[in-house]
């Protein structure tokens, strides 16, 4: 054998395992996503809102009492009726408006002849345009409106059913219990009372402008007895409208002086010009529309929706949750000092000997009145970053013994704009405010303009609070 033969010696060396690159990559992506979601869900949202310009559209839609000239004729005799002329339809003396048959026998054949007559396609055609204009327009709120529908649209059959019946009338011939009642005057005929027709405007009390409590009589019936009412017309184009306002309107209209008012009827868009004139119904602030057209339109209306054509201001439209208020110090406008293009104040201030002496501090003016002037109390100086009025602080009159110390405070309404990516405080000038926003006035002072970006609820931030 071989001398001593070397044993050989083997080492296991334990090999490290390679470091898995992805595993760590997708690892801290997890860990990433899981403090933004945590940040996203537990720190506060801070939105914008783009200042944009336009008018802030007011509800200028009221609801008025109709008065006009209306004379209510009344049957001489018991009878049946037959109707002749139709709603709404301007008649004369001339005009037949309805019959009376005292026995009924020639009433039964009138109405028998006008129940076989026949319609035309385009009497067809008429009457469901009526009903498809009725549908489109149709509201829960006004369900009383359908009566109405079904009087009209009766008138209408009637109307078209005339021919028929007046051809009846000849055969009748000549009764003395048959009676032809011609129009008592010349107007608009209406089958409806409701107890208005004698009012004036001088007689109208504060209880007829409710609409609530409105309640009409339907005039037409198939038996009529000696006395009752049978019809109204309408005399006079000329009528008006008294439309309820609030103190806040009226003042407004009175201010302004307004002496005539268009206006667009609801019911069909069109307008109308009136003159206009502020009077009081009981306690109530009405305006009085004074018409000299339209009544025929709306012979068969109490109360009239209209809409009053007034220029809504513009300005500048933001969200009324943006608006916040910020103090601000009061300074009596007679300390004001200029100097060179720089306006301020002179601030007493004191050497290391105790010497008094004026420092003149230059200021921000945000806003006046007609006694003080508004500064930032956060104003600070560029260089030093103090305060540059801090609160105690004694300002000097010129040429005067006389020193106002600086603490008395008071508020104007702005918004935090954050176009540098922090808020910065912008004053605003109300001019006129609903529900949800408010229109303010464009070009003010230290104010806002067009494509600005305000927080949009300005109690969630501070004043220089970082946003961006």
């Amino acid at each position: 054998m071989a001398a001593n033969q070397k044993r050989k010696k083997v080492i296991n060396v334990r090999s490290r395992r390679p470091i898995n690159i992805d595993k760590v990559f997708f690892g801290a992506v997890a860990v990433y996503i899981c403090v933004v979601c945590y940040m996203g869900l537990t720190s506060e949202h801070i939105a914008g809102y783009e200042v944009e310009a336009g008018t802030l559209t007011e509800n200028h839609t009221y609801t008025g009492f109709a008065v006009r000239p209306e004379t209510v004729y009344y049957a001489d005799t018991s009878g049946y009726v037959s109707y002749y002329a139709r709603a709404g339809e301007r008649v004369s003396g001339a005009s037949l408006i309805y019959t009376i048959d005292e026995r009924g026998e020639t009433n039964e054949l009138i109405q028998q002849n006008a129940q076989e007559a026949d319609l035309s396609d385009e009497d067809y055609s008429a009457i469901r345009s009526e009903i498809r204009s009725y549908t489109e327009e149709y509201s829960d709120l006004n369900f009383s409106d359908v009566y109405a529908f079904q009087t009209s649209v009766e008138s209408s059959v009637m109307d078209l059913q005339n021919q028929s019946m007046l051809e009846s009338l000849e055969e009748a011939g000549e009764d003395a219990m048959f009676s032809r009642i011609y129009a008592g005057g010349i107007g608009i005929l209406e089958y409806y009372m409701d107890g208005y027709e004698g009012i004036t405007v001088d007689t109208l009390t504060e209880d007829m402008l409710n609409e609530d409590t409105y309640e009409r009589q339907d005039l037409k019936k198939d038996i009529v007895q000696a006395g009752e009412p049978v019809y109204k017309l309408s005399t006079s184009e000329k009528w008006s409208l008294i439309v309820p306002l609030t103190e806040e309107e009226a003042a407004e209209y009175q201010e302004e002086g307004t002496e005539y008012m268009e206006v667009e009827f609801t019911r069909d868009h069109t307008t109308a010009w009136a003159d206009f004139s502020l009077i009081q119904v009981g306690s109530t602030t009405c305006a009085r529309l004074d018409f000299n057209n339209s009544m025929v339109r709306f012979a068969d209306l109490r109360y009239i929706e209209v809409e009053f054509m007034v220029d809504d201001e513009a300005g500048l439209k933001i969200p009324n949750t943006a608006i916040v208020e910020k103090d601000f110090y009061l300074i009596p406008k007679a300390f004001l000092v200029e100097e060179g293009d720089e306006q301020g104040f002179l601030r007493e201030v004191y050497d290391e000997n105790g010497q008094a002496s004026a420092e003149f501090v230059n200021m921000t003016l945000y806003s006046e009145d007609e006694e003080y002037y508004y500064v930032d109390p956060r104003e600070t100086d560029s260089v030093t970053g103090e305060e540059k009025l801090p609160i105690g602080s004694y300002l000097i009159l010129t040429d005067s013994q006389e020193r106002f110390q600086v603490g008395m405070t008071g508020t104007l309404q702005g918004v935090y704009n954050i176009n540098k990516g922090y808020t910065q405080f912008r004053q605003i000038k109300i001019l006129s405010q609903n529900e949800e926003y408010t229109l303010v006035e464009e070009g003010t002072s230290y104010g806002l303009t067009v494509y600005d970006h305000i927080v949009l609820n300005g109690e969630t931030v501070d004043e220089d609070e970082i946003i961006y």
